[in-house]
């Protein structure tokens, strides 16, 4: 994977159109939580639109709350929201997408569990438009590599036209079984 060459590329273009084989969905909250481990206050996703089994990729949204505690603090009368939150949210949405394409499938049912995880590698992180409150983005995520143990993907944050940040990260996806006897 030439990494240098997929961030070139994604600073310009978006990384992904929506193909013929893209289903437009809508997985809110508590769909996601069924995927995800992450829950309030950091559960960073408000809802999952598209979803392309085909291309392994997925468009979720996300808007940023003015009343949101982390804006007080960044920056005083100068709003900006957190890149290291925008790479939080494209991890969660790129975990969303894993828990969809290995069950081969857009719908999330009852009894879906979300897989423990960590973060491996930030391979890349460019922060290209600040987000401020009240700005809806859009976060496309694309799975690039992986196996039973890694997931690595590349995502972007959107505001209409704009790319605002983009990355290409790994995480390590957890046996259940070592989890629980690491307790």
């Amino acid at each position: 994977m030439d990494v240098e060459k997929l961030v070139r590329r994604m600073r310009r273009k978006r990384l992904f159109e929506i193909g013929e084989g893209a289903e437009q969905v809508r997985l809110g909250r508590d769909a996601i939580k069924q995927m995800i481990p992450h829950r309030e206050p950091f559960l960073l996703l408000d809802q999952i639109d598209t979803v392309d089994l085909s291309q392994v990729a997925m468009i979720a949204r996300r808007t940023i709350d003015p009343s949101d505690p982390i804006l007080r603090g960044h920056f005083p009368g100068d709003p900006v929201y957190p890149g290291a939150l925008l790479l939080e949210m494209l991890g969660q949405a790129m975990l969303c997408l894993n828990h969809l394409n290995n069950l081969g499938r857009t719908a999330v049912f009852p009894e879906d569990r979300p897989r423990p995880v960590r973060l491996m590698k930030l391979y890349h992180a460019l922060f290209l438009a600040e987000v401020r409150p009240d700005e809806e983005i859009e976060l496309l995520v694309q799975k690039i590599d992986g196996g039973e143990y890694t997931l690595t993907c590349a995502g972007q944050v959107c505001k209409g036209d704009a790319i605002c940040t983009v990355t290409v990260m790994e995480v390590y996806l957890v046996e259940e079984e070592t989890e629980r006897s690491a307790l």
